[in-house]
């Protein structure tokens, strides 16, 4: 193990048994690949991005139907994955036209592709994409129904 992974491990573990850092959260910001990420994601204007029938309400369809738009727009070759090159896109259109300027920008850093490859192949596969992000539905979905309402979806993730 590196020096850099074992000082954060370190860190992580003197936190936690302070009490300073809860596990619940510990493990949301391990999830979420970067802060930056977590805040873009939670901002009003990409709940209405997702929120197809605008009732304010966020379901899992709505969510895997967005989300599935969102890699179609990611694979350009359509192959089933994206690698490096499609994720990060042209520096001129970096930019998803299915969302807001600073979820893109977040998206579609090389640290959120890593979290997204959980095979490690360099690619991120239509499966891994869904995948994370329904995770981040149900970490989101705290009262259970399958849907999140406003106040859900503003509650901070880490």
């Amino acid at each position: 193990m590196n020096i850099q992974i074992k000082n954060v491990v370190l860190v992580a573990v003197t936190l936690l048994s302070a009490g300073v850092l809860s596990a619940p959260a510990f493990a949301a910001d391990a999830m979420l690949g970067t802060g930056g990420y977590a805040r873009e994601f939670s901002k009003m204007g990409m709940m209405k991005m997702l929120d197809a029938d605008g009732n304010h309400m966020v379901t899992a369809t709505e969510s895997d139907t967005y989300y599935n738009s969102i890699f179609d727009e990611l694979d350009k070759d359509k192959d089933g994955s994206v690698d490096a090159k499609e994720w990060a896109g042209p520096a001129k259109q970096s930019k998803l036209d299915l969302a807001t300027g600073g979820y893109s920008r977040e998206l579609r850093s090389m640290k959120m592709m890593g979290a997204m490859d959980t095979d490690g192949d360099h690619k991120v596969t239509r499966e891994e994409f869904l995948a994370f992000h329904q995770t981040i539905f149900t970490h989101k979905d705290t009262s259970g129904d399958k849907e999140i309402s406003a106040q859900e979806w503003a509650a901070k993730l880490l």
